[in-house]
């Protein structure tokens, strides 16, 4: 067996042992995402798409932290 198949194998057994639940979900959102056709910024709502700008304002305008610096102040 090659290690391709190996790997295969073993990610199978790990999410299917019970508890997995969110790992599931998550994997179905990624399954979900690759057969979307066209752009995933396009299925946004505005609230999203503005949220995203915002952000990308603040980094632009230096208005952000690295998480060293968030956890430093927050931790």
């Amino acid at each position: 067996m090659d290690d391709e198949n190996i790997v295969r194998e073993e990610l199978v057994e790990w999410i299917s042992k019970p508890g997995n639940e969110d790992l599931l979900e998550t994997l179905k959102l990624m399954k979900e995402a690759e057969q979307t056709e066209g752009d995933w910024y396009d299925g946004l709502t505005k609230e999203e798409k503005e949220s995203i700008k915002k952000g990308q304002e603040d980094h632009e305008k230096g208005r952000t932290l690295s998480s060293r610096e968030f956890w430093d102040k927050h931790g």
